[in-house]
């Protein structure tokens, strides 16, 4: 049911970006810094390249945050590793002291 959903959507907006192409194909003059290069370019190829250029923007900006959580991740990982080991250390030493207790309850009992 999911993929059927997915592939509609899909299909919604590639019908969407090609209608937009169609209705847009007029050629607008793409003129750089300075006068150096003059480019003719349909508008819904510069529309297009606009948006291409902001998704990849905020993919080098989302980059960063994803590798410093990513860091972040691995050394709360040791350290719940490590915290883990310590509380098994504790139990053990609990339950050790538990049975050297009942160990001298018992001689005690026997010895009286």
């Amino acid at each position: 049911m999911g993929s059927y959903f997915k592939a509609i959507i899909l299909i919604l907006v590639l019908l969407f970006l090609v209608t937009f192409g169609v209705k847009n194909s007029q050629t607008v003059l793409l003129r750089y810094y300075f006068g150096v290069v003059d480019i003719g370019i349909p508008l819904y190829a510069l529309v297009y390249l606009s948006v291409v250029i902001g998704i990849l923007v905020g993919m080098i900006v989302g980059l960063q945050t994803r590798l410093t959580l990513r860091r972040r991740v691995k050394i709360l990982e040791r350290e719940n590793i490590d915290l883990k080991e310590k509380v098994r250390v504790e139990e053990v030493k609990e339950l050790s002291n538990s049975m050297q207790e009942e160990q001298n309850q018992l001689l005690h009992k026997q010895n009286e």
